[in-house]
């Protein structure tokens, strides 16, 4: 068996492990029990549970962006609205996978964001950041220009509308018990979205267009 099998089955069992026990529960000891490996293999492979964390978060990362790829139908686009449109559908899907391993294997994704180790950071560099720069892109278009402050309010905006209906299910649930529909169509909260936060921008930039006039 290949030195990059024994690598991989680590990641996989880290992510069982990491699921069931969280970061500061399990021990390498049960994560290579799970994957039939050696103690010394996590040190070879990976120097660190920390960094091991790491390489588990970016293959549930790579794995969700793969199937819901973020840049999906944005480049064809005939307006930065209908651009901005797709940008919140992808990140939709990207949120709340369709596919329930997608779904299970995110939770971990999540626990990230809920309390941050230091294998947060590089995800964030490598998977977010060029999310959160191509939706400044998107807003700018559509506004025009826009001081840092006001740019880092629509993106948190935007990002927080997909986010908060992606990590409060349980809360959701709760507040409108009669909705008892977990899963949310994906198109109807997208288009939502879309038009709660155009209205929005464009309220920015006929603000910043009286501006300019007067």
């Amino acid at each position: 068996m290949s030195s990059n099998d024994t690598k991989s089955r680590i990641v996989e069992a880290a992510i069982e492990v990491f699921l069931e026990k969280g970061s500061h529960s399990a021990t390498i000891r049960d994560i290579c029990a799970r994957a039939a490996a050696n103690v010394s293999a996590v040190n070879y492979h990976f120097g660190s549970k920390g960094a091991l964390r790491t390489a588990a978060l970016e293959r549930i990362m790579a794995s969700c962006r793969e199937s819901y790829p973020m840049a999906e139908g944005i480049a064809e686009a005939s307006s930065p609205e209908e651009r901005l449109r797709r940008f919140i559908r992808n990140l939709i899907r990207l949120v709340i996978p369709e596919d329930p391993e997608h779904a299970r294997r995110s939770k971990l994704v999540w626990q990230e964001f809920d309390n941050p180790s230091p294998a947060f950071q590089p995800i964030v560099e490598r998977f977010m950041r060029p999310f959160k720069e191509l939706l400044d892109e998107l807003i700018l278009e559509i506004v025009g220009l826009a001081d840092p402050e006001t740019l880092r309010l629509c993106v948190s905006s935007i990002a927080g509308q997909c986010y908060f209906n992606a990590q409060n299910k349980t809360l959701i649930t709760q507040l409108f018990p009669d909705n008892n529909k977990l899963r949310h169509d994906v198109e109807r909260l997208a288009d939502h979205i879309y038009q709660f936060s155009i209205a929005g921008l464009e309220a920015l930039r006929d603000q910043s267009r009286l501006k300019i006039s007067q």
